[in-house]
């Protein structure tokens, strides 16, 4: 299948409510002839409507967050998790903090907002401020771990700073949090310096809110401005000290500090401006929707109901700017209703001047937000459609490469040959390639140039030299030129911190997107690791956990979930150099990377090549998140079936075969982790190591034997 690439570029830097919306339009029906990438801090976001009942127990937290990992792996759309430092509006491109300026046709800026501090220090660790909605969760809770140690023995005091609608939810939902995660007494409070809680609702609701805080024992601190926070106590402008053991920071919103960096025109907020087609009023191509833009003429409080109805105006908007054709104006609604969670399963709500406190409301509001949440699941694709997994398990299978390479002639084969030697040191080469399993070129470079020198850095060498082998798509120049310094420059990012350079390669055009490297590295002395020295009694080690091959699989189908990509990547991203030279410091001599064979297909290459079986404790083997659970849902990478047919060296009983963590044995893994043959006093000696560079600790999975002649090499127990 061609992926020719598409000729224009729409760009969403942060994904609230609005830019979820075109996400979502794009996933059903896509831009023609475009590509959409989204910028975002976090691989979820969170629909703040939801964030109360999660608060009080009443929906799991998954419900209140929108995977962005698995919407934009169905949409077809790049997903990227970088810092953005500024914009070249007049350039039309992104700067980001390590990666290079990415183009863009145009872009639409939803980054939200921040909560108004007035200047207050708000980096005192018994304060936790709302926002980023992503982490309030968790960062409450670790604070609340932290003050057990503390306060454990008395009354807690909780002030919640700010009495707009998210205050007022977050004092009511709070006492059921507070139930399972501190388990002790606790007082809380409401301090605003306006002059009544839910100072933009209508009087009818203050007085339904007031009673209900009330009701809770929640006091109430109006027209009561704060100027400093110390430990234990909230400081007036007038001098009065509030108790405060704990603040949580829910005041109104300020402009996120990115906004004053990307050279557009503000209102004295600090917010975008805008005209009534949510264009920036500088710069045409550039839209700014939710609480990011404030429209010039007729501005809107900065809530989410705004951001929502912006959607549907921004997704005509995107498509008319991309054909230059006239845009439509966004219109705000007059009023809209308001429901606020009391957390009891009672609702508080607003309508038209009508104020209503009941839990028949509390119905309502959770059939809304439900049926939001459900329009942004993602669209899961067929489990039977064929797909041919990328990265390694794009590999040809074993068999075939053992059945094809003596049929070539007198050919040495070796993942990592010695080419050369000086009189200091070996020279070894190897080389790798593999398709993109990335909608993202730079981590695919990066990627790419970490798995290219694994067999160099598994043989104990340096890597030194890199030649680079790229098959770019068929498309224009400008979005091919994008492509190849994206993925050029994110191998780059990977080699320097090896202390190699690339310094030549060849770039052709194709199919789909493909990179490899040729890798040169230098091996002191006699110093390398080879994969038949192990012996009997040597314990096995791995340097990573297991699971690549299936999750990239899952991602390929829309099936793997933001929290286990992120754990996918970043196992991927872990450098291996470091471990290959403590490995050759610390005496040990039998190694290799584990890769497209999978765990078992290149452990029993290491047996057969030095004479000895082994036994592995499956129980001890490490797996990555949500990888068994994928295998049990029947997700396979499509070189799997290849590797398992190495089953017939392995012995194993029928419970553990029918294991899932037995599987993963035959999971192809890119950028996987090194297996490692030592004595068990030479393991003890590197893990001080390990620990001092912040590496992974070394795992002991099993235990070199000698072989009986005519018995399987491989025991799995």
């Amino acid at each position: 299948m061609n992926e020719r690439l598409p000729s224009r570029h729409v760009v969403l830097l942060g994904i609230g409510h609005t830019n979820a919306h075109i996400l979502r339009r794009y996933a059903m029906q896509g831009i023609e002839d475009t590509a959409l990438t989204c910028i975002s801090n976090f691989n979820v976001a969170t629909y703040s409507g939801m964030m109360p009942a999660v608060l009080a127990g009443q929906v799991p937290q998954a419900k209140m967050n929108i995977d962005l990992v698995r919407l934009c792996a169905s949409a077809g759309a790049r997903l990227i998790t970088e810092a953005v430092t500024g914009l070249d509006p007049s350039a039309r491109k992104i700067i980001f903090q390590h990666r290079p300026p990415m183009p863009y046709d145009v872009l639409s800026i939803g980054i939200g907002s921040t909560a108004a501090s007035d200047h207050i220090d708000l980096t005192s660790e018994h304060v936790v401020q709302i926002k980023p909605m992503q982490t309030f969760l968790h960062r409450l809770q670790q604070t609340l771990q932290n003050l057990r140690q503390r306060f454990a023995d008395r009354t807690l005091k909780i002030a919640v700073v700010g009495s707009g609608a998210a205050g007022v939810e977050i004092a009511c939902c709070l006492p059921a949090f507070l139930e399972q995660n501190w388990k002790g007494n606790f007082d809380l409070s409401v301090v605003t310096r306006s002059k009544q809680i839910l100072a933009n609702s209508n009087p009818a609701t203050q007085r339904l809110a007031l009673n209900e805080l009330r009701r809770r024992s929640i006091s109430t601190f109006t027209s009561t401005s704060i100027k400093s926070i110390q430990p234990e106590t909230l400081t007036t402008e007038d001098g009065t000290e509030i108790p405060a053991d704990l603040v949580i920071w829910s005041t109104g919103a300020a402009a996120p500090q990115l906004l004053s960096q990307l050279d557009l025109e503000t209102d004295d907020r600090g917010f975008l401006l805008t005209l009534p087609t949510l264009q920036s009023t500088t710069h045409p191509h550039v839209f700014a929707v939710g609480d990011s833009g404030t429209m010039q003429k007729s501005p809107t409080p900065k809530a989410g109901v705004y951001a929502v109805r912006q959607g549907p105006v921004l997704w005509e908007n995107l498509q008319r700017a991309l054909d230059g054709t006239p845009l439509v104006k966004y219109r705000p609604q007059r009023s809209f209703l308001q429901l606020l969670n009391t957390g009891d399963g009672s609702a508080i709500g607003q309508w038209r001047g009508m104020s209503k406190s009941s839990r028949w409301l509390m119905r309502l509001k959770t059939l809304i937000d439900s049926k939001f949440m459900k329009m942004y699941e993602p669209i899961q694709m067929a489990d039977d459609e064929p797909m041919q997994c990328r990265g390694c398990g794009c590999k040809v299978g074993a068999g075939l490469l053992n059945s094809a390479l003596p049929s070539a002639g007198d050919i040495q084969f070796d993942d990592a040959a010695e080419v050369g030697k000086t009189l200091d040191y070996k020279i070894v080469a190897s080389t790798d390639f593999f398709t993109s399993p990335f909608m993202d070129p730079y981590l695919t470079g990066r990627v790419a140039a970490l798995h290219a020198a694994s067999d160099i850095v598994a043989s104990g060498a340096t890597p030194k030299h890199a030649l680079s082998n790229v098959v770019v798509p068929e498309g224009p120049a400008g979005p091919q030129q994008s492509t190849l310094c994206e993925l050029l420059a994110g191998a780059k990012r990977e080699f320097d911190a090896m202390g190699a350079a690339i310094v030549g390669g060849h770039t052709i055009e194709g199919p789909r997107l493909e990179i490899g490297f040729t890798v040169i590295g230098n091996a002191l002395g006699d110093s390398l690791l080879e994969k038949q020295n192990l012996k009997a009694g040597d314990g096995l080690y791995i340097t990573k956990p297991l699971g690549i091959g299936v999750l990239l699989a899952a991602h390929m189908r829309g099936r793997c979930s933001a929290d286990h990509y992120s754990l996918l990547v970043a196992a991927m991203l872990e450098r291996q150099h470091k471990y290959a030279e403590l490995a050759v410091n610390s005496g040990v001599t039998a190694g290799t990377d584990i890769t497209g064979f999978g765990l078992a297909g290149h452990l029993l290459e290491m047996l057969d090549a030095s004479h000895v079986g082994a036994t592995l404790q499956l129980n001890h083997v490490p797996r990555l998140g949500g990888a068994t659970d994928a295998i049990a849902a029947g997700i396979q990478s499509s070189l799997a079936p290849s590797n398992r047919l190495a089953v017939a060296q392995v012995e194993a009983s029928k419970t553990i075969r029918q294991d899932t963590c037995f599987d993963l044995l035959f999971d192809p893994q890119t950028c996987g982790g090194l297996l490692l043959g030592m004595s068990d006093e030479n393991a003890d000696k590197i893990q001080p190591s390990v620990r001092g560079i912040q590496l992974r600790p070394l795992v002991k999975i099993g235990t070199v034997d000698s072989i009986a002649a005519g018995s399987r090499p491989l025991k799995i127990v």
